[in-house]
């Protein structure tokens, strides 16, 4: 976007240096927004680049995603296995209990396996 100098300074500056002067310092000012703009521009360019590199570092790719999803997998099969073994340890303690401190239950499962009649 090209900036131009107000037609007021223009004449302001040609009745008081004349023409030639005038056209001069119109395209030295010409010259120097467009030299400014291209160098804003270059500068926005290169932060938009900045902060792409910053976020690309900081989110998670796909292959960062998958490789966590792979150790969660592992990792719930792993608490899923101790999770099981537990269940049937105190299963097997509750059931001793149970036979242990009930008569009557002794003799039911000594009439299931046939030794008592």
């Amino acid at each position: 976007m090209a900036q131009n100098i107000p037609l007021e300074t223009y004449i302001s500056l040609e009745n008081e240096f004349g023409k030639a002067v005038a056209e001069k310092v119109t395209k030295l000012l010409d010259f120097s927004f467009n030299q400014a703009e291209k160098r804003v521009d270059e500068i926005a360019l290169q932060k938009k680049l900045e902060v792409k590199d910053e976020l690309s570092k900081e989110l998670a790719s796909k292959s960062d995603l998958g490789l966590v999803k792979t150790e969660l997998q592992a990792d719930i099969k792993l608490v899923k296995s101790d999770l099981r073994f537990e269940i049937r340890t105190y299963f097997l303690v509750l059931l001793c209990a149970i036979i242990i401190l009930n008569r009557d239950s002794i003799l039911l499962i000594a009439q299931l396996l046939g030794a008592v009649k």
